[in-house]
């Protein structure tokens, strides 16, 4: 008897719970809002391994005003152990600082994308191989895009090794 009763309340408030979903769903059509377009995952995809394309050919060419044009205005670039460099100037002063001296080139791999009309969230893997054709780096990243001036663009830009730290290095000799 216990078991009905839980199934008939279980059941009602999920009919419940359905039909107040649809209501609302029509009170927005009604009131003139549009409906929310679903996320076209495909779609996404396919905008973040463009983006990919421009940010390595920008990297590899070490063009520093291309690639900080692959940010937002506002962007935020979050490396591993220092603070986040905000704002394209910043980043352009940045790139320009680091291909002052010998950068190995990069490959980005597209791993996972997911977001809405507003967002596109990419997972990635990255390699950086050397003038010799040696990986000297690899690592994973998450970026945000938003879309500026109509096109998408990284908003926020957080990467990391899997590269093990180096050792300490040895402590000054007494004297």
């Amino acid at each position: 008897m216990k078991k009905i009763q839980f199934l008939s309340i279980a059941l009602s408030l999920f009919l419940l719970t359905a039909t107040s979903c649809n209501k609302k769903a029509e009170e927005t059509q009604a009131a003139g809002e549009p409906a929310q377009p679903a996320f076209d995952s495909a779609a996404a995809r396919a905008t973040v391994e463009e983006s990919y394309r421009e940010f390595e050919k920008a990297f590899n060419a070490k063009d520093s005003v291309a690639l900080a044009n692959c940010y937002t205005a506002d962007a935020k670039f979050m490396a591993p152990n220092e603070k986040a460099i905000v704002g394209r100037p910043a980043l352009q002063k940045t790139f320009h600082m680091w291909f002052s001296g010998d950068m190995p080139t990069i490959k980005l791999n597209c791993v996972e994308v997911w977001g809405s009309a507003d967002n596109i969230i990419s997972e990635n893997s990255w390699t950086m191989t050397g003038k010799d054709g040696k990986v000297v780096d690899a690592g994973k990243s998450l970026e945000v895009y938003k879309r500026e001036d109509g096109k998408w663009k990284m908003a926020r830009d957080c990467f990391n090794s899997d590269m093990p730290l180096p050792p300490p290095p040895p402590p000054a000799p007494k004297k």
